[in-house]
């Protein structure tokens, strides 16, 4: 028996358990009629927002604006060299939602010394 197998794995269970209820959940808004659909929307579209909510708290920010917790597993390698990018998870619900992203963080700002090159004229 291996440490890390799959069926031992006590996220695969998780993961496929609220794979299933998101699906039922899809499946019912979009099969029944306009009553079971509405009593869909009210009762789990707060249980939703508020399972999104304590995902994204734990992407919470630091006092210089980056994410702590994908900060803490993907640069821990770079050590002080910390990338202007934004939280994946924040990203991922704000395209899932379908609001696009804002235009600073599709084009983020120059860095220091192209703008010093751009005022110099070259």
């Amino acid at each position: 028996m291996r440490v890390g197998h799959p069926e031992l794995n006590i996220v695969n269970p998780l993961a496929a358990i609220v794979e299933r209820r998101l699906a039922d959940l899809t499946r019912s808004a979009a099969t029944h009629d306009t009553q079971v659909a509405a009593w869909v929307a009210r009762h789990e579209i707060p249980v939703l927002a508020e399972a999104l909510r304590a995902v994204l708290a734990e992407h919470r920010t630091d006092a210089r604006g980056r994410c702590v917790a994908c900060r803490g597993r993907r640069w821990r390698q770079w050590r002080n060299r910390h990338p202007s990018v934004p939280c994946r998870a924040y990203v991922a619900a704000r395209l899932a939602l379908g609001d696009g992203l804002p235009a600073e963080i599709t084009h983020p700002a120059q860095r220091r010394k192209h703008r010093r090159r751009r005022a110099a004229g070259e």
